[in-house]
Order: C-alpha cells, then sequence, then structure tokens
C-alpha cells in the first residue's frame, strides 16, 4: 500500500507540481506513515544516546572502583571506633553490621538500598568503607603488639578537590575523614581518633586553567548556621573539639583563616577551641623541625583529651574526650604530617601505660618501628590524596623520613603538575562517577535530553588550534630566517603577539575550557 502511494503521489507531483492534489485517502495515508517514520527515527535517536550514555555510566562505576581503598569485614564493624564500639548496649551488639553501621561511612548505602528492607538478608549485605586501612605486627623491648591505622572518609558532600569545598547546608564538610589509630596488646586495646575536614564555611574555589584559583568565599548563605550545625554534629559524636587550621595567613588563603577564627569566636562555645598555625611560613627554608612550636603549644590540650584504653578485662580505663580537628585548604598534605605527629604522642604515652615502653624510652629511638609507623602515614597520605586530589600526597618524605629533601621537592613538583592537569581537565568526570555511585544522581530512562550531551562552542575547539598554530609559526620563523632580520622579526613578533594573544584570551575564559561535572550542578549546590 504505501509503495502505491508514493507512486501515485509521484505522479500527481509531475503532474501538477503540488502534493496537495493527492486523492485525500492517499494524502492521509502519506501523511500517517511519514509521521510513523520520524516518530522511528526519532525512537531509534533516542535509544542509540541511551546506549551511548549507558557506556559513560559503566565507565563511571568502573573508575569509582578502580580507585583503591575500599574495605569491608565479615565480623569486625569498620564504621564505628573502639571507644564507640565499647559503649553500646547488647541491643546493638545484636544489630547486623548494616543496621548498626555509622551512615557517614558507607560508601555502598545506596547499592544496598533494596537490601535494606529486608532483615533476613541483612547479614548477606555488608557496609564497606572508603579511605585506608593498615595493621603490622610490632615488636618493642620484647613485648609484641598490634598497631593498626584506619582512615575512614566520609560519604557526604563527596567529591573531587576543586569542585567540593567547604560545607553544605546540612553541616557536612568536604573530605571530612576520621582516623583512628588503635593498639592492641596482651588483650588491652588502646586508640587514638582524629578528625580532618574543609574549613567549615560556605566557600568555593572552581578551576579555571590557573594554577591556583582564588577561594570564594560565599557572600549571601548564612554561614553561622552550616557551621553551627557543623559543630553541633561533631560535638555529639567526639565531644571537645582542638581546631588546628593550617592555612596560610598572607594571601588567598587569608580570608579563609580570617573567617575561621570569626565564626569560633562567635559562636563562644567553650568546647571548641581554635589554633592558628601557618605551616608554610613557620617551615619555610625546610625548616621543619619549628612543628615542634606547634605540639608543645597543644600538649597540655591533648593530654586534657586523652586517648580510649580498655584493659583485658573489658574495664574501661580512660576514655578519649574530644578530638583534635585539623585542615588545610585541601585537608591532606600538610593535615597529615601534623595528625601524624600528634598520633606518636599519643601512641608514646599508651605504649608507656601499657608497659611496652621503658620509662624515659622514646618511639623515635625505636629503628625498626619508627619506620613501620613513618611509612604507615605516608601510605595514610598517599590513599587520602589519590581519592580526593588523583595523585599521590605532597609531603611524604617529611612523613617517611622524618626530614624535607630535594629529592622531595621534585616529585611533590611532579605530583603537582598531574594534579593540575587533572583537576582542570579529568575531574569532571570523576565528580560525576562519584555522584552517580553514592546516588546523588540517579539515571532517568525516560529523560528526553542527555545530561550528557553539552553543546561546545566554536572557540573550544578554534582558539586551543589557533593558539597552537600560531605557536609553531612562532618557533619556524626562529628557525627558519628571512631575508632580511627586520622581516624575520615582524613575522617573529605577529605570530608571537597572536600565540600569547590567544593564550591570555583562552585563560580569561578558563572556566569554559575545564572539565566540569555534568550530572550534579555543583554551582546551584554552593
Amino acid at each position: 500500500m504505501w509503495k502505491l502511494v508514493m507512486m501515485e503521489w509521484m505522479m500527481c507531483l509531475s503532474s501538477t507540481g503540488c502534493p496537495q492534489r493527492l486523492p485525500s485517502q492517499s494524502r492521509k495515508i502519506f501523511l500517517l506513515q511519514l509521521s510513523q517514520d520520524q516518530y522511528l527515527v526519532s525512537w531509534a535517536q533516542s535509544i542509540w544516546w541511551q546506549l551511548q550514555d549507558n557506556k559513560t555510566f559503566l565507565a563511571m562505576i568502573n573508575h569509582v572502583l578502580s580507585v583503591d581503598g575500599f574495605y569491608f569485614s565479615t565480623t569486625y564493624d569498620l564504621t564505628h571506633t573502639l571507644q564507640r564500639l565499647s559503649n553500646t548496649s547488647p541491643e546493638f551488639q545484636e544489630m547486623s553490621l548494616l543496621e548498626r553501621a555509622d551512615q557517614r561511612f558507607v560508601w555502598n548505602c545506596h547499592l544496598l538500598r533494596e537490601l535494606s528492607a529486608q532483615p533476613e538478608v541483612h547479614r548477606f549485605a555488608l557496609p564497606v568503607i572508603h579511605g585506608f586501612i593498615t595493621m603490622h605486627s610490632c615488636s618493642i623491648n620484647g613485648k609484641y603488639f598490634d598497631w593498626i591505622l584506619i582512615s575512614r572518609r566520609s560519604c557526604f558532600r563527596a567529591g573531587v578537590r576543586y569542585y567540593v569545598r567547604g560545607i553544605d547546608s546540612e553541616g557536612h564538610a568536604a573530605n571530612f575523614v576520621e582516623t583512628e589509630q588503635i593498639v592492641h596488646y596482651n588483650g588491652s586495646k588502646a586508640s587514638f581518633v582524629q578528625t580532618r575536614g574543609s574549613i567549615p564555611v560556605f566557600w568555593s574555589q572552581r578551576p579555571n586553567l590557573k594554577y591556583k584559583p582564588r577561594p570564594q568565599i560565599n557572600k549571601v548563605a548564612n554561614h553561622m548556621d552550616g557551621f553551627q550545625r557543623h559543630f553541633d554534629s561533631q560535638l555529639i559524636i567526639y565531644g571537645k573539639q582542638v581546631i588546628i587550621n593550617l592555612v596560610n595567613q598572607k594571601g588567598s588563603e587569608k580570608p579563609l583563616e580570617q573567617a575561621f577564627a570569626t565564626m569560633v569566636s562567635s559562636l563562644g562555645n567553650g568546647m571548641i577551641r581554635y589554633i592558628a598555625f601557618d605551616f608554610h611560613k613557620e617551615c619555610k627554608n625546610m625548616r621543619w623541625d619549628r612543628l615542634s612550636i606547634l605540639l608543645d603549644r597543644v600538649a597540655e590540650m591533648q593530654d586534657e583529651l586523652s586517648y580510649f584504653l580498655v584493659d583485658s578485662t573489658g574495664k574501661v580505663v580512660t576514655n578519649q574526650e574530644g578530638v583534635f580537628r585539623s585542615n588545610c585548604m585541601d585537608c591532606l598534605d600538610r593535615t597529615n604530617v601534623i595528625q601524624s605527629l600528634l598520633a606518636r604522642r599519643s601512641l608514646q604515652a599508651q605504649l608507656q601505660r601499657l608497659g611496652v615502653l621503658h620509662v624515659g624510652q622514646k618511639l623515635e629511638e625505636q629503628d625498626e618501628f619508627e619506620k613501620i609507623y613513618k611509612n604507615a602515614w605516608a601510605d595514610n597520605a598517599n590513599a587520602c590524596a589519590k581519592q580526593y586530589a588523583g595523585t599521590g600526597a605532597l609531603k611524604t618524605d617529611f612523613t617517611r623520613t622524618g626530614k624535607r629533601t630535594q629529592l622531595g621537592l621534585v616529585k611533590d613538583g611532579w605530583n603537582s603538575l598531574i594534579r593540575y592537569y587533572k583537576n582542570n581537565f579529568s575531574d569532571g568526570f570523576r565528580q560525576d562517577a562519584i555522584d552517580l555511585f553514592l546516588g546523588n544522581y540517579s539515571v532517568d530512562e525516560l529523560e528526553s535530553h542527555s545530561p550528557l550531551s553539552v553543546a561546545r562552542d566554536l572557540k573550544f575547539l578554534a582558539l586551543p588550534i589557533i593558539m597552537v598554530v600560531a605557536f609553531s609559526m612562532c618557533i619556524i620563523c626562529l628557525l627558519m630566517a628571512g631575508d632580511t632580520w627586520t622581516e624575520t622579526l615582524a613575522y617573529v613578533l605577529f605570530w608571537g603577539v597572536a600565540s600569547v594573544g590567544t593564550f591570555f584570551i583562552i585563560l580569561y575564559n578558563g572556566k569554559d575550557f575545564v572539565d566540569a561535572p555534568r550530572l550534579v550542578q555543583k554551582e546551584k549546590i554552593d
């Protein structure tokens, strides 16, 4: 029938020059078939785009799972500290690991949402944490003990370095990590807990092709509301808070330090203490011995906070009354150095109390254990840095060896270059992958427009090509001199100005050239 209609339409068109002269019945069939074909084409295109999106979504999930640092246990609750587990009721102990898990650290919570509603399968649904775990059997003075380090990254306000900063409306801080150091000796157990997290005000630092984008503090947000929500939860969970802010007290970081100090002062809570320590200023020219200034300053506070200790009979000897909450800009490199030093001081007191260390002995003198300790904390820094910034941590030469080296500076420079590339050209994909994995974005099969398809302006292709061509021509003109030096100079100046000018145009529009998240609009959230 369709072929007959087409033949009739063609004959009518050739004789009259107008398809409107078709017989009414044939015209109806023709238009109906045409609309059906258009629908089929549209449907086929939709299916094709969905298949392409599905490939991208699968690549995102595979990317998240390929990052090291996922841990689970079939018998031990990894989401809680030793102190929290020791202060629970018998009913809590009888609950499944999934039911009693601390939701801040359950990274597969979205994936387990259907199993959570079925109590009969809870024993098969295990919470997975993301972060770092290392366990070592150690010996000092012929006495053997287990030393464990656990870092738990929060899945609330999770993401990558430049796209997730500050806090959200519920008070969750970006890159929040709870780090616990545990010692087992002759049935006794001791632990020391610290936290790290982004400066708890509403601020952002979007990548824009510059090496270090300028932080922006939100001028309209109610900072005190989010700030108070953050510390209200911290006080309930951990007790007293000793804040160690390691950011620079000049330059682009200065407004953040001032905002943090102002918020603490305005809150006026005696349970929160604030200490500002300009890490880079104090340790410039590789004077890392000056970190002892900070340690001496907080020594009395650390003794006051104490640590958790339970003896072999299960009796709680001491409780940790609060935590050090450390931060720098990224809560990675500077923060990890300070946390490792505070943890060593606590471990020194714990091992002496347990009888492992003799009176007057120092951990620094135990060469074999010191090597294990320093490498473990450096590995912890690398794990947290790769998960947030995309590369290994900086300053790990000090953590591993106790001193800063020229080779360490070279490695830091290389890691900084890799961070620059990833933060500008691949972190949008990484952020989307995390949002998809955690359920912050749900795929809608009926959505007509793909969130992954973003229309690109011609300048995204034209400007980089013009810059590369102009720079190449400038080099060629330098290598292949013209008939006169004035002609050569004119060509070099022309192509040089073209390449430099194009570079600055690209830099001025830097935010348009970086790889930005597409699934969840971070600008709207902040």
